[in-house]
């Protein structure tokens, strides 16, 4: 080989290798919206209700849309402001109500996006961190309401482990547990970390309780993701009805 070819070869080398250099460090492209399939079977006092359907979830204004298929065709959508809608598409029946207790920044979807998977939205709900301790490897803490905040509980217990929570139980005014939460088999979609499975423990006066489990399943996100579903309007004639009152 003589001087030239050598040069060409070790340019061209040169040139190969930046460019997988390059591949290896492009960061992925943010995620901007997501959807899941879910199914989820909630049980009370022995009897089962089984829920399916898919959730959409887009970024940009925090718009969430439930398409639930089973126990009936019905479409909710919410948004950060807490503006929800529940559509019958069988019936063409809407349901409006607001509140921040409707807002989708309480969602998963908005903690693991937006990184809030620390304190899972609890400083912006008006707590503060009390105590933190390390067991079996996990990380313990413990939250209160910041001083003359109104709330109906008085802590949160939360665990994480490897920067992941795992576990979540309220308690309430007479510090008794009134829910608990499980975050279990987690899967990496693209540099995030989401729990597939959610099971939830939800605790009566009565000493009842309520189990509910969430599955998803077949993530798809950005250009994936089926739009029409996210800009889903509401038909102008569907009837509008009243909140069921408490």
């Amino acid at each position: 080989m003589n001087l030239s070819s050598k040069k060409s070869f070790l340019y061209f080398f040169v040139l190969a290798f930046l460019f997988l250099l390059n591949i290896s460090f492009v960061a992925p492209v943010p995620i901007e919206s997501m959807c899941f399939d879910m199914s989820a079977k909630i049980l009370n006092k022995g009897k089962y209700v089984a829920v399916s359907g898919q959730v959409f979830y887009k970024k940009s204004g925090g718009l969430m849309v439930t398409k639930f298929t089973k126990p009936s065709e019905t479409i909710t959508l919410t948004n950060a402001n807490g503006e929800m809608k529940i559509y019958d598409i069988k019936a063409n029946t809407v349901m409006q109500m607001q509140g921040l207790d409707f807002s989708s920044d309480n969602s998963f979807f908005y903690y693991f996006l937006c990184g809030k998977t620390q304190d899972m939205g609890l400083k912006s709900t008006g707590f503060k961190l009390e105590s933190t301790k390390i067991e079996d490897g996990m990380v313990v803490t413990q939250w209160v309401p910041n001083k003359g905040e109104s709330s109906e509980l008085s802590r949160i217990e939360m665990v994480h482990e490897k920067y992941k929570p795992i576990f979540m139980a309220l308690y309430n005014a007479q510090k008794k547990v009134i829910k608990k939460t499980y975050y279990t088999n987690y899967q990496k979609i693209q540099d995030i970390s989401f729990p597939l499975n959610i099971t939830e423990f939800t605790y009566t006066t009565k000493g009842d309780s309520t189990i509910t489990r969430r599955l998803y399943s077949n993530v798809k996100t950005n250009k994936d993701v089926d739009e029409t579903v996210l800009n889903f309007k509401i038909p102008g004639d569907a009837k509008v009805l009243a909140p069921a009152k408490k």
